[in-house]
């Protein structure tokens, strides 16, 4: 039974890794001059995320079943958001090396010299009067959807086990609506950005939208988290 559960630790995680290092792939297109194919590498990563999904689905609902204790499904719960929230920090530390290794890999065939990751950071730090805030707020409450649908409808399942089938199907409608506000409200903010603005205003742009993820998943989301499982338990 650890052993599933550490594995359901690490799928989570692994996701919110492969995801947040998914959108400095648009940065990469842009440096490159080859922003849709940056955003085609992009849905490419997201598409992995998917397999470790397919492993995190059953594994929680074979906890479920066999009725793990409560207080044992809230310490997985909030394990998963930490490593979520540490391997976040980790691609953030590592996002000039990323976005290097991906622009060059970009245009690996055009001819162009490589890109040195000390040109892109000096490119990309320029500082911005692009608005922040709302691109904040607004990521903030699509990834804390993210974060917390399927986390919390299998914890409602394990306390109401009766319901279990019906219940872990609310999963699909919390992170159907993420997609929504993330599909017809987010993207099409950065998209536009990425279309009419330079390239150092689409990485502030793109990291206002990170922030806010790890906002959601860092804080907002363990916070919410417990707060439910005191309220259950």
């Amino acid at each position: 039974m650890t052993l599933l559960i550490v594995l359901v630790i690490l799928s989570f995680s692994i996701i919110h890794l492969l995801e947040y290092l998914s959108y400095y792939a648009r940065i990469a297109g842009r440096l490159a001059s080859r922003p849709v194919t940056g955003y085609a590498v992009q849905n490419a990563t997201t598409t992995i995320t998917r397999f470790f999904y397919l492993a995190l689905m059953p594994l929680l609902g074979f906890l479920i079943d066999k009725q793990i204790p409560v207080s044992t499904y809230q310490t997985m719960g909030l394990c998963a958001l930490l490593g979520a929230t540490l391997l976040s920090l980790l691609a953030f530390c590592i996002r000039f090396h990323w976005i290097t290794l991906l622009a060059n890999f970009i245009q690996r065939r055009s001819g162009k010299p490589r890109l040195r990751m000390a040109d892109v950071r000096k490119q990309l730090e320029v500082h911005s009067e692009f608005p922040r805030p709302r691109i904040v707020a607004l990521a903030a409450a699509v990834f804390l959807c993210y974060a917390l649908g399927v986390l919390v409808s299998y914890y409602f399942a394990l306390v109401f086990h009766d319901y279990r089938s019906t219940i872990s199907q609310l999963s699909g409608i919390v992170n159907g609506f993420a997609t929504v506000l993330l599909t017809f409200v987010l993207e099409p903010r950065i998209a536009a950005i990425v279309d009419d603005h330079p390239t150092h205003d689409v990485y502030h742009a793109v990291q206002a939208m990170l922030t806010g993820r790890l906002v959601a998943v860092g804080v907002l989301a363990p916070a919410l988290f417990w707060s439910l499982g005191n309220a259950l338990g």
